[in-house]
């Protein structure tokens, strides 16, 4: 249950951050996700996803949003290093969050179904 909590908080986290300044684009000017483009929207619907598959506890798919989420969010941080705002850095730290909860609860779930199968 901690888990699946932890999985839903990183995921809803993940979509708020998607409306917070990610790339700055001017003096004060700042870029939200869904002002920088088609793979931002991406990153919104991995959150989302994400939140869904902690709630159903379907890991292996967690693990796969999550990877995907932090495959482009450090795309889009390596494209615009010297002009990324705090949202895309806490993007990216939720993302890697995201994917260690899933691999570690992956991993916690296999083990309980080899110890119940002895």
């Amino acid at each position: 249950m901690r888990g699946k909590a932890i999985g839903v908080a990183l995921g809803v986290v993940g979509i708020v951050l998607w409306f917070m300044p990610l790339v700055k684009v001017g003096f004060n000017v700042y870029f939200a996700g869904r002002q920088i483009g088609n793979v931002s929207y991406l990153l919104v619907v991995c959150s989302l996803a994400y939140a869904l598959f902690s709630f159903f506890d379907l890991h292996k798919l967690r693990v796969i949003a999550a990877t995907i989420s932090t495959a482009i969010g450090l795309l889009l941080l390596s494209e615009a290093w010297s002009y990324a705002a705090w949202g895309l850095y806490g993007l990216n730290i939720v993302s890697v969050a995201s994917w260690l909860a899933a691999v570690s609860d992956w991993d916690a779930t296999k083990r309980s179904a080899e110890d119940s199968q002895t």
